[in-house]
């Protein structure tokens, strides 16, 4: 678990806003959107057959994997050790202390390998750390799915940071070998509402491509 540290600085929301706030914005591509599962408040996954017509998708692919970036979401530069990394661009958030610190919320996409360990063995260990760097964050609604044909596990979490709450989804997916990919969400506690079903939906649009 060589980038467990690295996953859990992606995490760290101080470590993240100094980061926010200078990434340039990178051209998009348009994607029509694939069916995908939606979780719903109480933390659970159901399936759904559409995507929301008003919310385009937009594309952001690497040599390993594609995932969907709906519209007003930006790719940028990604955080030291991890592979993407997309933000809400032009948020407008109420919170004076997030204000403060130029926070957007975001996701990023890390890589990491599990020999011998099961994800949910794996999302033990990242939680046990981030407990150690933030000791008043909360874990809940862990549960099993899958992504596009691929096991996955995920958590939320909630945390304080620099006086401002924040809420986090954390989804792991199974590649292949000991192969393990983290999608990482960030976004403010008061915002959750607005942003659970748009997370769930990028979440689900993960998709691996075949080695060559």
């Amino acid at each position: 678990m060589k980038n467990k540290i690295v996953i859990i600085i992606i995490i760290m929301v101080v470590a993240v806003m100094a980061i926010a706030a200078g990434f340039y914005f990178i051209q998009k591509n348009k994607l029509s959107a694939n069916p995908v599962e939606n979780t719903t408040s109480a933390g659970q996954f159901e399936t759904n057959n559409q995507t929301s017509p008003e919310q385009p998708q937009n594309k952001l692919a690497t040599d390993d994997f594609e995932i969907n970036i709906p519209e007003g979401w930006r790719q940028t530069v990604p955080a030291i050790g991890s592979s993407a990394m997309a933000v809400k661009a032009d948020e407008q958030l109420n919170d004076p202390a997030a204000q403060k610190i130029n926070f957007k919320s975001y996701f990023a996409i890390s890589y990491d390998t599990l020999p011998g360990k099961s994800l949910s063995e794996y999302l033990q260990g990242v939680k046990g750390q981030l407990q150690q760097t933030i000791s008043d964050v909360v874990f809940s609604q862990e549960h099993e799915t899958t992504i596009n044909g691929k096991a996955a596990r995920a958590f939320e979490a909630s945390l304080t940071q620099q006086g401002v709450n924040f809420k986090i989804l954390m989804v792991a997916v199974k590649g292949a070998g000991d192969d393990v990919w983290i999608i990482s969400f960030n976004t403010l506690q008061s915002a959750w509402d607005q942003y659970q079903e748009t997370f769930s939906n990028i979440a689900n649009s993960f998709s691996l491509k075949l080695k060559k």
